[in-house]
């Protein structure tokens, strides 16, 4: 597995890293400050909850490492 401090999984070619709300999906920088979501204010993200991948994707839904989704459903 891979920590949140590691580089990303080989063969994956982007090195930026964000931070990822996990209710609402919205995104930011990596090296922002930002700890919670100002859309909604949920606490932001830096990798899978279930294998620590960083995340690379400012828009992913789920981990291309595992599958595990990283924004929860619209109920």
């Amino acid at each position: 597995m891979f920590g949140s401090q590691q580089e990303p999984h080989p063969g994956f070619v982007s090195k930026e890293r964000y931070k990822l709300c996990p209710s609402c999906g919205n995104f930011v920088g990596y090296q922002e400050n930002d700890i919670f979501c100002m859309l909604c204010g949920e606490r932001l993200a830096d990798a899978c909850p279930r294998c620590q991948e960083p995340i690379i994707y400012p828009i992913a839904k789920f981990c291309p490492a595992c599958g595990e989704a990283l924004v929860k459903p619209k109920s």
